[in-house]
Order: structure tokens, then C-alpha cells, then sequence
């Protein structure tokens, strides 16, 4: 069911993004319809195989593109049945529909730099070596978040991220001196490293 869903969500995004430039063109409202139900398709199939989780080790370059890809298109989708689709009177009914379009835009470039944030953590991270989550009690003096996120960077230093460091998106920083409970679980990885290093 897993590699089901996997090829699912990889080839409907592609295929949504081209239901709906044909639909542009040729101003056909079902193509665009069409192309909003796979790409939310894609969307709900994609979350669900992500473990519902934005940040973590599954969205690396590849998923955050493909992800990224189904976002456009059906914000691009919306934007299509709202304004070139739909005859807007009035003028409280063209404020309802700005308002509702900037949310889902707003809303979407902060999904978007939160997948990419993650992507590029989770791929400059020394190879073979896991990404950590790891929850505190006590507030950081590099974060104020409940959860965050480990890894030994390329470097061999500790890198951590912090989510909605900034409110909403994740800040990225490197640690000097490591947790002891980190250590111990990122210990066998740092051997492997210095071992292929020394020889």
C-alpha cells in the first residue's frame, strides 16, 4: 500500500499540472476542475505518507519538490476558478475572494519555505548518520521550541534546527558543545566518521 501511495502521489502532481495548463488554454472549466481533485489527492496522499509531518526526515530534496509542485498547481487552480472561471459582482464579494486568495497564498509560501528549510537540512547531513528528534523540558538558550531536530552536518560539527523559531519557520544553527543524550545516540556515527577519516 506503501509504494502504491508513493507512485501515486509522485505522478499526480505532473499530470494535475498538465490537466491544467490545457485547461487554461483552452478554457475548459472541467480540465481545471480535474486538475484541482488529483492534485488534492496527491496533497492528502503525500501528508499521510510523510507520517502527517512537515518537518523530519522524510521531505529531502526529492519529496520536497514533488510537494512543492502539487502546492502551485493547486493554488494555481484555485486562482483559475476564482478569477477567470467565476463572475465576481460586488464589491464585498471581490474583498471575500482577495482575502481568501492572499491566505491560501500566505499560507502556502510559508509551507513552502518550511519544506525547503527541511530539505536542506536533511541532505547536507554527513552520510549514514540519522536525524535526531529530540524533546526538552527546558527552554535552550538557542531555542525556545519543545522539539528539535539533530544532525551532524557535512563539517562534523552538530547542526540543530529549530521550528517556528521565527514564529513560522525554522531557524538552522550549529552547537559547540553537544547534549549528552545527543551523543550518546549519534556516538557509533562519529566513530564511523573519525575511522574512514584516519585511514
Amino acid at each position: 500500500m506503501d509504494m502504491f501511495s508513493t507512485i501515486l502521489h509522485t505522478i499526480l502532481p505532473p499530470l494535475a499540472a498538465i490537466l491544467l495548463v490545457i485547461g487554461m488554454k483552452k478554457r475548459e472549466i472541467n480540465f481545471i476542475i480535474s486538475a484541482l481533485w488529483l492534485s488534492l489527492i496527491a496533497l492528502i496522499l503525500h501528508y499521510q505518507t510523510a507520517g502527517g509531518e512537515i518537518l523530519g526526515s522524510y521531505f529531502n530534496y526529492k519529496n520536497a519538490t514533488i510537494y512543492s509542485l502539487n502546492i502551485i498547481v493547486l493554488i494555481a487552480t484555485l486562482f483559475c476558478l476564482f478569477f477567470q472561471h467565476h463572475q465576481l459582482q460586488g464589491t464585498r464579494i471581490r474583498y471575500f475572494t482577495g482575502f481568501i486568495s492572499a491566505f491560501f497564498v500566505a499560507g502556502s509560501l510559508l509551507l513552502l519555505i518550511n519544506l525547503w528549510i527541511n530539505a536542506y537540512f536533511i541532505e547536507n547531513r554527513s552520510p549514514n548518520t540519522p536525524i535526531i528528534q529530540v524533546a526538552t523540558f527546558t527552554a535552550l538558550p538557542y531555542c525556545n521550541y519543545r522539539y528539535l531536530f539533530y544532525k551532524i552536518g557535512q563539517d562534523g560539527v552538530i547542526n540543530y534546527m529549530c521550528p517556528n523559531y521565527y514564529g513560522m519557520i525554522p531557524s538552522l544553527g550549529t552547537i559547540e558543545i553537544s547534549p549528552d543524550f545527543l551523543l550518546n545516540h549519534l556516538a557509533q556515527q562519529v566513530k564511523i566518521k573519525n575511522s574512514v577519516l584516519n585511514k
